[in-house]
């Protein structure tokens, strides 16, 4: 065992949950190692941050690298059908907390990397395409044994004091626990891809997200710096089941019975392939064990109407 490397902690997954939780844990003396399966700048939906992820992207030291690339995040719009008053804004800075009145809207591509880039110039040893697959831990809790393998087949193997698992949608140790169970009361599906030309809010409010609430679930609208717009139908399972054509098409379907999103949408061009998750909402029935805790995504995923997800995950 005395060629094995040793840690304090390490941590499996290279997103915000992981990341923040490596850089935090350095700044405290921890020696930590942090392995994410790819290789950064990846795709990932998720772009709508909350006014708390502010503070802590000042204490991570990536406030300003965050700004550069962000659209700035004001409020929130609900569109609905059915009530006589359809459009309602909420604003950030009408609530009881005034301290922290604006979010941002990023890409995630290029807000994780500024992230894992960060967590590695702290001093956190980052290995990216290295996918752990195996975790044994020891008796009397004396830490664990970690084995990943890399994507140019070598094979690694480290022992831990401590592992966090921030593995994200894949929770690795809910699976492996048997812990993991889908929300019986939200088990929702989404659909989503990037639009380009979308009609987006006039002045302050034009980075602001809208949600447009359908017969079969809602929709998010999340305005990019670049100009690019997130669009994504969230959706009961019933209606997914219901698809009996190419993906691309049932999206654009799907889109249609919502007239107000439509005309927003009516002189966009959808510039990624629709792409489709299932068993949005889940919880692992524990978040900790002796050597383990379970982070962000990696412990529950809950549906994102109110652009929770990575606040969550860089809080908990």
């Amino acid at each position: 065992m005395a060629s094995v490397p040793e840690v304090d902690v390490l941590v499996i997954g290279g997103g915000p949950a992981g990341t923040t939780a490596a850089t935090l844990l350095h700044a405290r003396g921890f020696r930590v190692t942090l392995l994410e399966k790819e290789h950064h700048p990846r795709f990932h939906i998720g772009e709508s941050l909350l006014p708390a992820n502010l503070p802590l992207l000042e204490k991570l030291g990536v406030a300003d690298q965050v700004k550069a690339i962000a659209m700035e995040k004001w409020g929130a719009e609900f569109v609905s059908p059915w009530h006589a008053r359809k459009t309602q804004m909420f604003e950030f800075a009408d609530a009881w907390d005034k301290s922290m009145p604006m979010a941002y809207q990023v890409r995630r591509s290029e807000f994780d990397e500024i992230l894992i880039r960060n967590t590695a110039r702290k001093g956190v040893e980052v290995i990216e395409g290295c996918k752990v697959d195996d975790v044994q831990f020891l008796p009397g809790c004396q830490g664990a044994i970690v084995a990943a393998g890399h994507d140019d087949g070598r094979r690694s193997t480290w022992r831990a004091r401590y592992v966090v698992d921030a593995s994200g949608r894949e929770t690795f140790f809910g699976s492996r626990f048997k812990t993991k169970a889908r929300n019986p009361k939200h088990n929702s599906a989404a659909l989503f891809a990037h639009f380009t030309g979308a009609q987006r809010l006039d002045g302050k409010a034009q980075g602001n997200i809208t949600i447009f609430w359908f017969d079969h679930g809602w929709f998010w609208f999340i305005p990019l710096a670049d100009g690019v717009t997130s669009v994504g139908a969230v959706v009961w399972p019933y209606y997914l089941k219901t698809r009996n054509k190419p993906l691309d098409e049932f999206f654009a379907d799907t889109i249609a019975m919502s007239p107000e999103l439509s005309a927003r949408l009516a002189h966009s061009k959808r510039v990624t392939e629709v792409e489709a998750t299932g068993n949005f909402s889940y919880s692992c029935s524990q978040t900790h064990g002796p050597n383990y805790l379970l982070t962000g995504d990696a412990y529950a995923f809950i549906d994102p109407v109110f652009s929770s997800g990575v606040m969550l995950a860089m809080q908990s």
